[in-house]
């Protein structure tokens, strides 16, 4: 039984819509709009919440630097942009980013909603953000599984992660995720094992994983090691990609104080205050 959502003190919820497209038979595209909150004073997100239609394969929301409203939906580059943290300013602009594919026989009208569960700035919170880490070395051969092997991320130092969630498509069978000091640490501790790529479970973590500071270092000596695990049941070799029939091997997770949003892919990182 899930507990009642406490969000420390009066919730203002607001809630933005990426409005209807038809989608004709074996359609697939990303379409954005770029809108206003219209929030007269800064507050706190402290829960987001999406509503898809079938069609869906995923919806991002990212804060904007744009000063003009663009509310109908036109085509646009995947992942060009990425949240930046859990505050949001006066009148924040953001930009909604919908990803959709149609695998049946008849067109589908495609929507998505999502929904800000804001609190004032005032309320006592511990600012948060958010990190994704992953890996494109990704080559799978045709009528064969394939993985990743274990792979190791350090963690910006000085922070604590709270949760975790996972990304694959739809070759994906399994994901697993380690806390400990590198790939190759005999005692890492397993956190994640997700094995359902359209619906991975939110793993939330109390204690949160704690990544120790390290001598004035940007990095901590833990981390999170992970793998990716796949069955290709298809007559074609699949490598990373954003299209549905590509793949991906990817993680969120949401750490505390905030250092920034922070993206590392193949063991490049780069952070947004």
């Amino acid at each position: 039984m899930t507990s009642e959502f406490d969000a420390g003190a009066k919730v203002t919820t607001i809630a933005k819509t990426i409005n209807p497209t038809t989608a004709q038979p074996g359609t697939e595209n990303t379409q954005c709009i770029t809108v206003n909150l219209n929030n007269p004073e800064g507050v706190y997100a402290r829960r987001f919440r999406a509503d898809l239609t079938a069609g869906s394969h995923h919806m991002i929301a990212y804060t904007s630097t744009k000063t003009a409203e663009e509310p109908a939906p036109k085509d646009c580059k995947p992942f060009s942009g990425i949240p930046v943290g859990f505050e949001i300013e006066p009148n924040q602009m953001v930009k909604i980013e919908m990803h959709y594919i149609n695998t049946t026989i008849g067109p589908l009208d495609v929507m998505g909603k999502v929904s800000f569960d804001t609190v004032p700035l005032t309320t006592l919170v511990t600012k948060s953000d958010l990190a994704f880490w992953g890996t494109t070395a990704i080559d799978i051969l045709a009528n064969s599984t394939g993985d990743t092997g274990v792979l190791y991320q350090p963690a910006l130092a000085g922070t604590r992660t709270f949760a975790l969630t996972t990304h694959q498509h739809q070759l994906g069978t399994e994901m697993l995720v380690w806390y400990g000091d590198g790939a190759n640490d005999p005692n890492k501790m397993q956190v994640a094992d997700a094995k359902n790529w359209a619906d991975p479970p939110l793993e939330l973590f109390s204690p949160a994983l704690d990544f120790p500071a390290n001598d004035g270092n940007t990095f901590s000596t833990k981390g999170l090691a992970f793998e990716c695990k796949w069955n290709n049941t298809t007559p074609n070799p699949v490598q990373f990609g954003e299209g549905f029939n590509d793949e991906m091997c990817f993680l969120w997770q949401y750490y505390f104080p905030s250092q920034g949003f922070q993206i590392c892919v193949n063991s490049f990182c780069k952070s947004t205050p």
